[in-house]
C-alpha cells in the first residue's frame, strides 16, 4: 500500500501526456452536446423518435454550419466533425429508447 501511494505521490506531478484536444475534437464534442440535448427535449415533447433524430441532427449542423461560415477559412474537416458530433449524440439517445 504504501508503494502504491509513493508511485502515485510521484506521478502526480509529472506531465507526460499532452491533453490539448485538436479542433475537429472541439467540433465533435460541441455538436454531439447540442445534438443529444436537442433531441432529449424533441422527443420528450413528441415521443416520435424520427422526429427527434431529424430536428436534433438539423439543429447541430445548423450551428455548426453557421459558426463555420462565421470564420474565416471554411475548414472540410471542421464539417466532418459536425457531422460526426451531431450523429452520435442523436442515436446516443434514441438507442436506449424502446
Amino acid at each position: 500500500m504504501k508503494n502504491i501511494l509513493a508511485i502515485l505521490l510521484i506521478s502526480t506531478g509529472l506531465n507526460a501526456q499532452n491533453l490539448k484536444p485538436t479542433d475537429m475534437q472541439l467540433h465533435i464534442g460541441a455538436t454531439y452536446i447540442i445534438s443529444s440535448a436537442t433531441t432529449a427535449y424533441v422527443f420528450k415533447k413528441t415521443k416520435d423518435k424520427k422526429k427527434a433524430v431529424l430536428i436534433g441532427f438539423s439543429v447541430s449542423m445548423a450551428i455548426g454550419v453557421v459558426k463555420e461560415m462565421n470564420d474565416k477559412h471554411v475548414q472540410n474537416k471542421d464539417l466532418f466533425g459536425n457531422i460526426i458530433g451531431s450523429t452520435l449524440g442523436c442515436f446516443v439517445v434514441v438507442i436506449p429508447l424502446h
